[in-house]
């Protein structure tokens, strides 16, 4: 049933574009290649149907997945959650994604955000949070840092 409704579907869908490709060569004798306002209605709503048949046709096309596909897929995605949750030092908590269903991206993006808190974040000086930061120290670091590219350059300070 489902190749026969392909098949007539991509039969619609030919007619369709048929239809559009006249509408097209008509505009481009009649009006130097633009459409009227009738024509134009009539161009989006093919342009939807199609749309529309496409979607029909790659619906009908999908096969379902055996038994054994998804045991296997489900395996996989149990996986790479338990390796993402490993990776981040964080493997206790595999399990509360895994039965919560939580797709892998999020379970990164969490785990990411959970390595990450307000205080703890300090680019300048690995190791020490933003508290901890010494003013002296960032400062020193720019100085050393002109001082170098000057001394490149020829310049004194």
């Amino acid at each position: 049933m489902d190749k026969v409704l392909a098949d007539l579907l991509t039969r619609q869908r030919a007619a369709l574009k048929a239809e559009a490709l006249a509408l097209t060569a008509t505009a481009d004798k009649e009006t130097e290649g633009k459409l009227t306002a009738e024509q134009d209605v009539r161009f989006k709503a093919i342009e939807g149907d199609i749309a529309t048949i496409d979607a029909q046709i790659a619906a009908s096309q999908t096969s379902a997945e055996t038994p054994e596909q998804i045991s296997a897929r489900l395996r996989n995605e149990m996986a790479e959650v338990t390796a993402a949750c490993a990776l981040a030092g964080q493997p206790e908590r595999a399990t509360e994604f895994i039965k919560a269903g939580t797709k892998l991206s999020d379970v990164v993006s969490t785990l990411q955000a959970s390595r990450v808190k307000g205080d703890d974040l300090n680019n300048r000086s690995p190791g020490k949070t933003g508290k901890q930061a010494d003013a002296a120290e960032i400062e020193a670091g720019w100085s050393s840092a002109v001082d170098k590219v000057h001394s490149q350059f020829g310049f004194k300070r």
